[in-house]
């Protein structure tokens, strides 16, 4: 059998020019295509492209909506770089977010406030790490100069005292304050950072610290707010003003500044809710703790609470004054659908339980569907599904 000629290697063509010039590539899309598709990528990825082609070296220094955001494991994006960004970035700025600050870059941090409020940043998050033996940072002042802001999330800082030339957030509809200090007589600031945002929708102030022994009262008052959230070891003097949009509202407090506090004023401010959690104040328990219901309830029209469908009361030992409070908000919400009330166990002058359950199963109340579920606190203040209890209407 003879053998088979060998076979020979196809020759490869050279690239027709022609050909290759008539190839799609992405210079050739649109260059408002371009830019959606870099606006989609992260800020890191975005700075990458420039290494595409010649075209793409500045691409993304003028491309809008590029989202600026670092967290804890951006190890590859050290202060210096961050700095270098926002130098060349032509672009107003959309939204910067840097989580858990390391030490190092605290204080490059004076440094990009002033850049983001030139740039009418609008929204910025900043959560600097905690450490043992480091200082608070203060932020920049210039972070009260940044008017473009809709949202404005700020953790483990101190705020500085407001310039008289802050003339507040008229774009802010969301404002998220946590483990955030302000100096003394800080609670003046706070009120006009709240108070000269028109459009502000929801506020977090969680463990907040203002710092000195004697406060003014100060005002959360907000024509647009419909979510509130206030946790703190003490109130500083809060006051709720006005805030007929209010849906949702989360006060955990402590200890109160007075012990003569209006409460009837303070619910009122809260009567229009649809969901409310608040905390009953911790009292000295030598002070006289009955209160007159029926002149509590005198101050009060039926119309009370005409939204509200859901309650809960946190950390209470069910003293009278507790459970006078409880009973006038079955007796009031018409559309009341269900009561949680979480009982502290641990505290000295606890009433027993059995004796709570017995007189909060007799409270009349003014929603045929209201529904109360009571619960006891673990040793750690966690609400426990252990030990529960439920009951409808009497």
């Amino acid at each position: 059998m003879e053998a088979s000629p060998p076979r020979r290697k196809q020759r490869l063509s050279s690239p027709d020019p022609a050909a290759e010039a008539a190839a799609p590539s992405l210079d050739s899309l649109p260059p408002e295509i371009l830019e959606k598709i870099i606006s989609c990528l992260h800020v890191r990825d975005a700075v990458r492209t420039c290494s595409l082609s010649r075209a793409w070296r500045r691409r993304w220094e003028s491309t809008p909506g590029i989202r600026f955001f670092w967290d804890s494991s951006a190890a590859a994006a050290p202060p210096a770089a961050i700095d270098a960004v926002l130098a060349r970035y032509a672009c107003p700025v959309r939204d910067f977010c840097y989580w858990e600050i390391p030490e190092e870059a605290f204080a490059r941090t004076d440094e990009w406030i002033p850049a983001l409020a030139g740039k009418g940043v609008q929204s910025l998050t900043l959560r600097f790490r905690e450490y043992l033996r480091v200082d608070i940072h203060t932020l920049h002042l210039a972070v009260f100069s940044c008017r473009e802001l809709t949202h404005l999330t700020l953790h483990g800082c101190f705020v500085p005292t407001a310039p008289p030339s802050f003339a507040g957030f008229p774009k802010l509809t969301w404002l998220s304050l946590t483990m955030v200090g302000f100096h003394e007589h800080g609670e003046r600031d706070l009120e006009a950072m709240i108070h000269m945002s028109p459009l502000l929708e929801t506020l977090e102030l969680k463990d907040i610290q203002i710092l000195g022994d004697e406060f003014d009262e100060w005002v959360i008052q907000a024509p647009n707010l419909r979510h509130l959230s206030f946790e703190a070891d003490e109130d500083y003097g809060l006051q709720i003003g006005e805030l007929p949009s209010l849906d949702k509202a989360y006060v955990t407090i402590q200890e109160y500044s007075s012990v003569d506090r209006d409460f009837v004023k303070f619910l009122t401010r809260l009567a229009q809710v649809r969901v409310l959690e608040f905390r009953i104040p911790i009292v000295d328990s030598q002070l006289n703790d009955e209160v007159d219901l029926e002149f509590f309830s005198a101050q009060c029209t039926n119309s009370l609470f005409p939204k509200l469908k859901t309650v809960t009361v946190t950390d209470t030992p069910l003293w009278s004054n507790e459970m006078y409070f409880i009973e006038f908000i079955l007796s009031k919400a018409r559309l009341l659908c269900a009561l949680f009330v979480y009982k502290d166990d641990d505290s000295d002058y606890s009433n027993p339980s059995e004796e709570a359950v017995i007189q909060l199963a007799k409270f009349r109340r003014a929603s045929p569907k209201a529904r109360v579920f009571f619960r006891t606190m673990d040793g750690c203040g966690s609400k426990s599904t252990v030990s529960k209890l439920e009951f409808g209407n009497n």
